[in-house]
C-alpha cells in the first residue's frame, strides 16, 4: 500500500475521530442544560413590594433527588404564619405560579401551588390549585412547606399532581393579606416574567 494511501486513510481517521468527540460534547452539553436537579433560580432586589405585602426575594425550582419538584421561595424580611392573617378579606400567601401548557402573560397559570395559614396564624399550609374556565380554581392536592429559616420556605410536590410536564415556567407571588389590588401583589420575576424548568427532553414529531 502506498505511503499516500496510508496518510488518506490517517486523515480521514482523524477528522471521523474529531467528529465524534464534536457530537459527544454537543451531547454533554445538551444533558448538562438539560439537568433538572440542577436549581432553576430568579432573583429580585429587597424593598419592591407594598407596604405591609410580604417582600420576595427569591424563587427556584428543581426536581429533588426522590423525584418529587423542589420549589424555595425567599423574602426580604422575616415572614411568620401570623402575617398572612387577614383582620377582613382574602388572606395573605405566597404561592408559586406553574405554566405547563399556557402562555405565561397571555393566560392565567395551569396550578398554583399556594401557602397560607391557619385561621390562629400558627401554622402553615400548602395547597395545589388548577385553573378552571370560567370558575374559581380547584384543589387537586397538597404540598409539604417547611422552614429552612424565618426568611424563606420550601415546598415539595408530586410531578404527577401537576400533570407530569415536560418544561415549566414558572415565577412566584406573595399577596398582602386583606387586599386584592394588583399592587398588594409581589413577584419574582416581575410580571409576566418566568423561568424555564425542563425536566425531560420532548421526541420531535415523527414525519
Amino acid at each position: 500500500m502506498s505511503s499516500s494511501t496510508d496518510q488518506r486513510r490517517r486523515a480521514r481517521l482523524r477528522v471521523g475521530g474529531s467528529t465524534l468527540a464534536a457530537l459527544a460534547l454537543g451531547a454533554a452539553g445538551v444533558a448538562l442544560a438539560a439537568t433538572p436537579e440542577t436549581p432553576v433560580v430568579a432573583t429580585e432586589k429587597a424593598g419592591g413590594a407594598a407596604e405591609g405585602a410580604p417582600d420576595l426575594t427569591r424563587v427556584s425550582l428543581q426536581r429533588a433527588s426522590d423525584g418529587r419538584l423542589r420549589a424555595g421561595m425567599s423574602f426580604g424580611a422575616d415572614l411568620a404564619p401570623k402575617d398572612l392573617v387577614a383582620k377582613s378579606g382574602p388572606p395573605g400567601s405566597a404561592c408559586l405560579r406553574l405554566y405547563t401548557a399556557t402562555t405565561p402573560g397571555v393566560l392565567p397559570p395551569d396550578y398554583l401551588i399556594c401557602v397560607t395559614a391557619d385561621a390562629k396564624g400558627t401554622k402553615l399550609r400548602a395547597s395545589i390549585l388548577a385553573e378552571q374556565v370560567n370558575k374559581l380554581p380547584k384543589r387537586v392536592g397538597s404540598a409539604t412547606v417547611t422552614r429552612p429559616s424565618k426568611r424563606s420556605m420550601v415546598l415539595r410536590f408530586s410531578q404527577s399532581a401537576v400533570g407530569k410536564p415536560a418544561i415549566i415556567r414558572f415565577a412566584a407571588e406573595a399577596t398582602k393579606p386583606g387586599c386584592i389590588k394588583a399592587s398588594c401583589v409581589d413577584t419574582v420575576p416581575n410580571a409576566p416574567g418566568t423561568k424555564k424548568l425542563t425536566l425531560r427532553l420532548e421526541a420531535p414529531p415523527e414525519r
